[in-house]
């Protein structure tokens, strides 16, 4: 059984799967799977697409306007999955790893991050 702990749900064609988004260096793991404990996972990335902010001495800041991983790329990627690799969540098989989605699904209606102002 997997775990739910921490993961969001999302519903797509009569099938409940759960999805959870971790920051790593330099891109957003995905991890999506179906609640029947059937169909494997499907597993991806995005780059967090955020702005470069000159700080002035030639290097680049981000300007904390990153992605957000919701609901809307969530279905994208499960919708690609099924269409274009051939995914089924109701037959068991070996985890489904997308790789890099950034050019694979559409994105840049993302939501964006706002970085906090202290």
């Amino acid at each position: 059984m997997r775990s739910f702990k921490g993961s969001h749900r999302i519903v797509l064609h009569d099938i409940e799967y759960r999805w959870h988004a971790k920051g790593n260096d330099g891109f957003i793991l995905i991890g999506i799977w179906p609640t029947n404990n059937i169909g494997p996972n499907i597993i991806g990335n995005l780059k967090y697409h955020e702005t470069a902010v000159d700080k002035g001495d030639g290097r680049l800041t981000s300007a904390g306007d990153q992605i957000v991983i919701t609901n809307r790329i969530i279905r994208r990627i499960i919708e690609h999955a099924v269409s274009e690799c051939g995914y089924d969540p109701n037959v068991k098989g070996a985890e489904l790893d997308l790789m890099t989605l950034d050019d694979v699904i559409r994105w840049d209606d993302a939501v964006r991050a706002s970085k906090a102002t202290h």
